[in-house]
């Protein structure tokens, strides 16, 4: 009964060597680690509405003269003069992006101008995320089982090694020896 003991124990030994010394690499594949790439795209809007006085908005005076083919009289040309005018602009900078510009002029005079931009700035984020894989593993534990024909309790030590899609489990106690193979399914 002793040397079964010890060849068991012998054996348990071995087993537990191998796995101990064995290649921790695993079958098939070349990298431990797996880098997965998020991109995010953030859009930021901004409305921007300003108003400037004629007196401060900047100008140059023009020294070219522009003739006209049209005769008006003296009173169509002194009412023009006087109208109270409105131009609109409007600055496409992109799709996304553009500046609308209202000029108020009389009297060849800039009265005032108003202006709105609608801006969107892009933000692009990029997380780079970098996971291990786990490598083999081995657990070793306490056992208690009882043996159902003789109501044998008996207490031993087992062994787990964990590999990428499988694990083998060896058992040892005093009521009885158990090994097995467990594989991945999904």
């Amino acid at each position: 009964m002793t040397s079964i003991k010890n060849i068991l124990i012998a054996l348990l030994l071995l087993v537990i060597g191998f796995f101990v010394f064995s290649d921790p690499q695993y079958i098939g594949k070349s990298s431990t680690t797996t880098l997965i790439t998020k991109i995010d795209t953030f859009y930021k809007h901004d409305t921007l509405t300003k108003y400037k006085k004629g007196n401060a908005i900047p100008f140059a005076v023009l020294d070219t003269i522009y003739q006209v083919d049209e005769i008006h009289d003296t009173t169509y040309i002194v009412n023009y003069y006087n109208k109270v005018k409105v131009y609109l602009d409007t600055l496409r900078i992109n799709a996304d992006n553009s500046v609308y510009i209202q000029d108020t002029i009389t009297q060849n005079k800039i009265i005032g101008r108003n202006y709105k931009a609608n801006l969107s700035q892009k933000t692009i984020i990029v997380t780079n995320d970098i996971y291990h894989k786990p490598k083999n593993e081995l657990y070793i534990g306490l056992i208690g089982d009882l043996r159902r024909i003789d109501n044998n309790l008996g207490v031993g030590v087992g062994l787990n090694y964990k590999k990428t899609y499988e694990s083998y489990i060896l058992n040892f106690t005093t009521n009885q020896i158990s090994f097995g193979l467990y594989k991945k399914i999904f």
